[in-house]
């Protein structure tokens, strides 16, 4: 009979080598631009997520709640979603120079959610709901695709400036043109507002069945400004000349709102939102 909890165990502690291993091939693509690092950045990265996915899912059924019991696990949830957006991103956009950018922050949030492990049964009630599973799984999900689109939105920015300043080294011919950091921006922040919809109905449905109504409080009223600043954003790029620049200063703002949402808010702000220890 297998070990279900060494199972678990192992593939936390293999998820780190996988994401290291994908990240030093996104590097070496961005340095070299070698044929054959390229052809394996993707697999290596495709398998990385999916022995994620296997984690989390296997965990979820055996523990019977999500793995966000703890920061370190919600770190964790992050790290996942944002590798799966960028999969996504790049998938869509077809370069793959971005890439160590984007995985250096994963590799980071895995290497921290295996130190600090939690598998264990002892969560209170209110996390074995599955509407709130849901409602907290679209919230990482989509604050995770913010932080994807932020880090484009940057990268956006050092490449407008190498232009203007006419200071082209390795970093101007390996990033992706300003159309196509754009076009990636846009995907990101879609992705993101998609989910943040998800998030904040179910959050309202599930407020509403325990406590009889929809609770409100900082963290809800940052949500929603989060929402409608990557809402307008959008509707500016696809119906006015809200692009390149102005996008990527308003993926970078909004992000920055959901930084304060996740820190500032969270430890002094809010008791509603505090499931987590």
């Amino acid at each position: 009979m297998i070990n279900t909890e060494l199972f678990l165990t192992i593939l936390l502690d293999l998820l780190p080598v996988f994401y290291a291993v994908a990240f030093f091939d996104y590097l070496l693509v961005f340095v070299t631009n070698e044929s054959t690092v390229r052809r394996l950045a993707r697999p290596l990265l495709i398998t990385a997520v999916l022995v994620n996915l296997v984690y989390l899912l296997a965990y979820t059924v055996y523990f019977e709640h999500i793995p966000m019991v703890n920061i370190y696990q919600v770190m964790g949830a992050v790290g996942f979603a944002v590798a799966a957006t960028y999969l996504w991103v790049e998938t869509k956009t077809g370069t793959p120079h971005t890439g160590p950018f984007i995985l250096f922050l994963v590799l980071a949030f895995q290497v921290v959610n295996t130190l600090f492990p939690k598998l264990d049964r002892d969560v209170p009630d209110i996390l074995k709901s599955a509407l709130l599973s849901v409602h907290v799984s679209m919230a990482v999900l989509g604050y995770s695709a913010f932080a994807v689109a932020a880090v484009y939105g940057l990268i956006y920015l050092l490449q407008y400036r190498a232009i203007r300043t006419k200071k082209f080294g390795l970093v101007f011919r390996r990033f992706p043109s300003l159309d196509i950091l754009d076009r990636m921006n846009t995907y990101a922040a879609s992705f993101g507002l998609g989910f943040l919809t998800v998030a904040i109905i179910t959050g309202a449905i599930w407020s509403t069945h325990v406590y009889g109504a929809v609770k409100i409080d900082p963290k809800v009223l940052v949500a929603f400004l989060t929402w409608a600043l990557y809402g307008v954003a959008l509707l500016g790029r696809r119906f006015t000349s809200w692009r390149g620049p102005r996008m990527a200063f308003s993926s970078v703002l909004g992000f920055l709102v959901v930084m304060f949402s996740m820190v500032a808010v969270n430890l002094f702000l809010t008791k509603f939102h505090i499931f987590v220890s």
